[in-house]
């Protein structure tokens, strides 16, 4: 087997874009190791809102979309935040106060097989099964 395919890493499709986001806030925003969109670069006339989404950033979800998260940097992940504040949903929908479920994570595998993950800060409780999963992961919940 030669070196090159020892040290190539795959990158690890997400089955939920909302958690996708959540732990790409962490890596855009919280470690650094990944670049957040910038919207300031785009031409303010190539916006275009989905049609089925009002207010959303179609540039700002099709660059998180697009972005391969490898095994190395989901490795990095040891605290994740479940807010409706979280920058990353801003760059996506700015002005989005929150007020709904648009942004929340229907499957949660992903993020309970972070490999690292060890505390999760929810604003709001988590799905009970996805408590469960955690906490039998070894991973602390902390609800506000």
């Amino acid at each position: 087997m030669d070196e090159e395919s020892t040290t190539t890493e795959e990158p690890i499709e997400f089955a939920d874009f909302n958690a996708k986001l959540l732990v790409l806030d962490v890596l855009c925003y919280d470690l650094d190791v990944i670049e957040p969109y910038d919207g300031d670069d785009d031409d303010e006339d190539a916006v275009v809102d989905d049609e089925d989404v009002d207010g959303q950033d179609d540039r700002a979800r099709e660059y998180y979309d697009d972005l391969d998260l490898l095994p190395s940097q989901l490795d990095l992940v040891t605290e994740l935040t479940v807010d409706t504040d979280l920058e990353i949903l801003q760059d996506l929908h700015p002005g989005w106060d929150g007020s709904d479920d648009r942004y929340d994570p229907q499957n949660w595998d992903d993020l309970v097989d972070l490999p690292s993950l060890r505390v999760v800060y929810a604003a709001a409780p988590l799905p009970a099964h996805v408590s469960d999963a955690l906490a039998a992961k070894g991973v602390e919940v902390r609800s506000a």
